[in-house]
């Protein structure tokens, strides 16, 4: 995203210098459970890249940020004007230390190696998906479905959603349980009429869904 602000001269001057390379001061918290959602703050110094033009006296700032940890890209909720990213990190990474990495519009990067900890989590005994009935393609139905067994009450992590080969399901990862329940809109294309959509976590858990018509 791109933002266009009036600027006084002496700031004009500061928009035509070299950006310095931002820096990832801290992770907060530094460590997460495998099997919970957990919201992320990062202290950082940066400065935005900015294009200015002289004639108008404003400053076109982009304000694209975004964040790694490992491989995986996390969404960029908010950035403050002290540099403070926050973002959510899913649960469906495996326990270790990742790499937590912030690039800038313009291509600048930060890493900070072993800024996130993942441990090991709680996770329910298994799931259990409400029954589905016929739906139409790219059109958003809601998904239910509940985790199972001693504990399921309490788990606020994230499933995978899958489909077959040559169909696909949006979002691929879901949004966090509460009290142990998904309540999730999904899309979902497919050229195949009988559709089934399939639930996994990184613990290994797996379950099916009923076979729904794709109109």
């Amino acid at each position: 995203m791109r933002k266009l602000v009036s600027l006084a001269a002496p700031l004009l001057l500061l928009a035509c210098q070299d950006w310095p390379e931002p820096v990832i001061r801290s992770v907060s918290p530094p460590e997460m459970r495998a099997s919970e959602a957990t919201a992320l703050a990062l202290d950082t110094e940066l400065i935005l890249p900015a294009t200015v033009d002289y004639s108008k006296g404003t400053l076109e700032v982009d304000t694209r940020v975004s964040v790694r940890i490992g491989t995986l890209e996390v969404p960029t909720l908010a950035v403050s004007p002290e540099g403070v990213i926050s973002t959510r990190v899913p649960s469906v990474l495996a326990p270790g230390s990742y790499t937590v990495k912030v690039t800038l519009g313009d291509g600048r990067t930060a890493e900070r190696p072993g800024g996130l900890t993942v441990v090991e989590g709680e996770w329910p005994e298994g799931y259990t998906i409400d029954p589905i009935g016929p739906q139409k393609r790219l059109v958003p139905f809601t998904l239910t479905v509940r985790a199972t067994g001693a504990g399921a009450a309490a788990f606020r992590g994230n499933v995978r959603l899958e489909t077959g080969v040559g169909s696909s399901v949006g979002p691929r990862v879901s949004e966090p349980f509460v009290d142990g329940v998904l309540t999730q809109q999904v899309v979902v294309d497919s050229t195949l009429a009988d559709m089934a959509i399939r639930v996994t976590d990184i613990a290994g858990h797996v379950v099916t869904s009923n076979t729904f018509l794709l109109q």
